[in-house]
């Protein structure tokens, strides 16, 4: 039997607000009011999703993300480790504007070998989040909702496009946007894409 995965970014929060890498180790960034609306609209997009489980990252931003949407679909937020951020490495606190101006291509150590500022590199990434999709099946569950990160979500995404290095650089995962992918067997040989960041249209005119 497939597996549907609804995978949320998380809403808004206090670190895209001010514009810096976050060091979750250290500090737990809550959603500002933007994300907690942006949460509020996710949860009635899913609301008909008939999803049996809702899982989270264990960092604050996406587990109060997962708790909002929970509520509104009377289900209990399971945590789970393997949907966390990405490891950042010396990039923790950094402001993104400087990062980018200094290192246009800062993210390119995602894919290779080479190593900068101790980022988790993409095949670590994808295999933790597989592994996660892995579980769901060997639990039985067929529809779930998934609360996680820009980069775990968008390297699940790019795995059956077969795009990486810049290219990946080019699919947008929003805050709170909704990612669905269903996958059609439990080894995970056939991964289909039914939605890529989807949000509700009156986002566009706020």
């Amino acid at each position: 039997m497939a597996l549907t995965v609804f995978f949320v970014r998380h809403g808004h929060a206090e670190n895209n607000r001010d514009g810096f890498f976050p060091d979750d180790q250290r500090f737990d960034y809550k959603l500002t009011e933007k994300g907690v609306e942006q949460a509020k609209q996710a949860a009635e997009l899913l609301y008909d999703s008939k999803a049996e489980a809702i899982f989270s990252s264990p960092v604050y931003r996406a587990y109060q993300t997962a708790q909002i949407i929970g509520e509104r679909l009377s289900l209990n937020v399971i945590k789970d480790e393997r949907l966390r951020e990405v490891e950042l490495g010396n990039l923790k606190n950094a402001q993104t504007k400087e990062i980018f101006e200094n290192d246009p291509d800062w993210f390119m150590e995602y894919f290779n070998v080479k190593t900068v500022y101790g980022l988790e590199k993409y095949d670590s990434i994808r295999r933790r989040m597989l592994d996660f999709v892995k579980s769901l099946f060997e639990k039985g569950y067929t529809r779930v909702i998934a609360v996680s990160h820009l980069e775990p979500i968008r390297a699940l995404v790019t795995l059956p496009l077969n795009v990486t290095g810049k290219e990946v650089r080019k699919i947008e995962i929003h805050n709170a946007s909704i990612s669905t992918l269903r996958f059609e067997d439990p080894g995970l040989n056939e991964i289909r894409i039914l939605s890529v960041d989807c949000v509700p249209i009156n986002r566009f005119f706020s």
